[in-house]
């Protein structure tokens, strides 16, 4: 039932109950913004319990989902296991690769939520949509290397560079 939601929620009718008021994206599309909308926009239910991999075959079988998107670490707590990497553990691992065999079953793309260092594990085990890095985690470490370069060239005498930027 929350997947069929998912669906109506992102589609204008009559394949969804999308609300129709699209003030700011309409003049940004060229032509007709309600069939941009239905072609163009992806629907991405997220698996982040031990429910919704029970439910899994349910959910993928809903027409409309485009792909569905593994939370690992809200998925890792409902199995009782720490927020972390959980690779290696049996349960996690039989949930990631049941995730992966129905997506693969439907053609539905299986994405994961991962870093740079875990990409090419989560490709080999078949996951298509990966994150590299969290919008915060990036914004960090952008920040680490700005404020270094701004250590590193700060003016002791107080001048400012030439640019503002």
């Amino acid at each position: 039932a929350e997947a069929r939601a998912v669906v109506a929620a992102c589609r204008y009718a009559p394949n969804g109950s999308r609300s129709f008021g699209p003030v700011l994206a309409a003049p940004r599309v060229a032509g007709n913004y309600m069939q941009w909308a239905q072609d163009n926009i992806a629907v991405i239910p997220m698996i982040e319990t031990a429910q919704a991999v029970d439910d899994l075959d349910a959910i993928l079988d809903v027409e409309g989902i485009d792909a569905v998107y593994v939370g690992p670490s809200d998925l890792s707590l409902t199995y009782g296991l720490p927020p972390v990497n959980n690779d290696g553990n049996p349960q996690f691992d039989a949930a990631l690769a049941k995730i992966v065999e129905a997506c693969d079953k439907r053609g539905i793309v299986a994405g994961m939520h991962s870093n740079g260092g875990l990409i090419q594990k989560r490709l080999a085990a078949g996951f298509r949509m990966l994150t590299v890095a969290s919008d915060l985690g990036a914004m960090g470490v952008g920040f680490k290397v700005e404020m270094g370069k701004a250590m590193s060239t700060a003016d002791p005498d107080g001048e400012s560079s030439k640019t503002g930027y």
